[in-house]
């Protein structure tokens, strides 16, 4: 997990390092784009309502609204919070590390990277949790989405131990 974050914090380092060295230069910018985007490999659409399997586990995004506000929490001006309610299930033979930040958000420009809030009640996704063999959760995921930003997916991607990708999971946010 640390190390997509880690990935995709040069993806984005690399972008704004070329645009403001040359910013006249725009295919410089549109070509880093376009290898970030290249770099998610296995890219399965998904919908809300239906079951995913990975390697070690299912999911169901059984909904995803704007809400005002969370438990108390409003937006920063400017934003709008976006409620993901997912459902795992474990179906590895050991327990599964999960936590917030295997699921995030983006927008087509791979240049977002939005993650949830960190968990402040109950009902949300802890940070970090283990998900046992036939172990079934349902969580709620919030994040604090830029106003006005269009064509975001709720993404997740494999890493298996040696830390090669697998499929990434897209949900297209259709607010």
């Amino acid at each position: 997990m640390r190390k997509r974050l880690l990935l995709f914090t040069i993806a984005v380092t690399m972008v704004f390092v070329f645009a403001s060295c040359g910013g006249d230069k725009p295919g410089i910018v549109d070509e880093i784009k376009h290898t970030v985007a290249q770099a998610i490999k296995g890219n399965i659409k998904g919908e809300v309502g239906k079951v995913y399997g990975t390697q070690w586990f299912e999911f169901t995004i059984e909904s995803i609204e704007e809400v005002g506000s969370y438990a108390g929490y409003e937006p920063d001006d400017g934003g709008i919070l976006v409620d993901v309610v997912i459902t795992e299930k474990g179906t590895f033979d050991e327990p599964s590390p999960m936590g917030t930040f295997d699921f995030y958000m983006d927008s087509d420009t791979f240049l977002e990277y939005i993650w949830p809030l960190d968990p402040f009640d109950g009902s949300m996704m802890p940070e970090e949790f283990d998900l046992a063999k036939d172990e079934v959760v349902t969580y709620h995921m919030v994040f604090e989405v830029p106003e006005g930003l269009s064509d975001l997916v709720l993404m997740y991607t494999e890493w298996d131990e040696e830390e090669s990708e697998g499929a990434t999971f897209t949900i297209n946010v259709n607010l």
